[in-house]
């Protein structure tokens, strides 16, 4: 397997090379020993060097779907003989998506690449889909931390914070924590607890009032230091003294985050 971008060089190469020699024939039609060779060599490059890395730093969904789909029809044309124009109208569909796969894979190789943890992965995979927003916030926080040059921590903190509220509001929503069995207000409020929606999410699986219990302390200390991390942004005179106590802080924070993720969506 070669590297995707000199991957990608290739094919323009072979697919330049595809066109030039359907071009040459002087008949309608292109037999298959003028074009399957090339048509192979194109797929296999792209099939084994690029299509995996692609996948992963794609802007635009749909670009692998779309080469897979005009490479395949490459192949079939060239299993028999076809007429010259087919293949002219694939090359020609072919050649911008190439051109989008190199930036793609350009722009991703200039930015910081998360390599996340089994956890992580699963708990970004889950918010993509569940609710894409939360996902999006979930991932910046990741991004944050592993760049680890911000002067300040409060956004990122805010970002944790609030990815943990949008996964509570989404499982527990306040119509159905209200008209669970025995809910009752907590006083002066109008709608259900994020304490309150943990208990319905956790009830609602049989777990036990430990387990709960457990959740509930976790989620008091996610509080606790998303405003810790908010105040300290006033009380430190130094901004490099706040940067690098404020990484570790936002890391500690995060191992709480992800650890409450992990028990509401049930990600072993």
């Amino acid at each position: 397997m070669i590297d995707a971008l000199t991957a990608l060089d290739r094919i323009s190469k072979d697919v330049a090379r595809l066109a030039s020699a359907v071009g040459s024939v002087r008949t309608k039609t292109v037999q298959t020993s003028v074009a399957q060779p090339i048509a192979r060599t194109i797929a296999k490059t792209y099939f084994e060097s690029v299509r995996t890395e692609l996948s992963a730093v794609q802007n635009r969904a749909g670009l692998v779907e779309e080469i897979d789909f005009v490479l395949q029809s490459l192949l079939q044309l060239a299993s028999a003989q076809r007429e010259k124009e087919a293949y002219l109208g694939q090359i020609t569909e072919l050649k911008p998506y190439l051109l989008e796969a190199t930036v793609d894979v350009m722009k991703a190789r200039g930015s910081p690449r998360l390599v996340l943890s089994q956890t992580e992965r699963a708990i970004l995979d889950t918010l993509r889909k569940m609710v894409p927003v939360t996902g999006a916030s979930y991932e910046q926080a990741l991004l944050d931390i592993a760049q680890g040059k911000r002067v300040s921590w409060r956004g990122s903190a805010t970002e944790l914070r609030e990815v943990l509220r949008e996964a509570i509001d989404h499982l527990a929503p306040d119509d159905k924590v209200m008209g669970s069995p025995g809910f009752q207000l907590e006083e002066g409020r109008t709608l259900p607890t994020q304490k309150q929606k943990v208990r319905f999410i956790l009830r609602a699986r049989k777990s036990n009032s430990t387990s709960v219990a457990v959740v509930e302390g976790s989620l008091n200390t996610v509080d606790e230091s998303v405003a810790a991390l908010a105040r300290s942004t006033y009380t430190r005179g130094s901004a490099s003294t706040h940067s690098a106590t404020g990484a570790s802080e936002i890391r500690n924070l995060k191992r709480y985050v992800d650890a409450l993720l992990a028990e509401l969506l049930e990600i072993p």
